[in-house]
């Protein structure tokens, strides 16, 4: 994870996340960042599992799947 602009945690392309308002069996990669002007940044993410699932939700919606920050 990286810092954004604001200060607050961010993520990073690579990192493994779990989507708030999803189950928390499905894991994505995030595999690219959309900083988009005045508007929260959205990350596209891949399903590990499923090479099929694609979707793309904003930032803030993303809960890391690592602890502290470290595999």
């Amino acid at each position: 994870m990286i810092n954004n602009r604001a200060g607050k945690p961010g993520f990073s392309t690579g990192d493994l996340v779990t989507v708030k308002n999803m189950p928390r069996t499905h894991k994505f990669c995030i595999i690219a960042i959309k900083d988009q002007e005045k508007q929260e940044p959205r990350a596209v993410l891949k399903a590990l599992f499923n090479h099929t699932f694609i979707i793309e939700k904003p930032i803030s919606e993303l809960d890391s799947l690592l602890i502290r920050g470290r595999l």
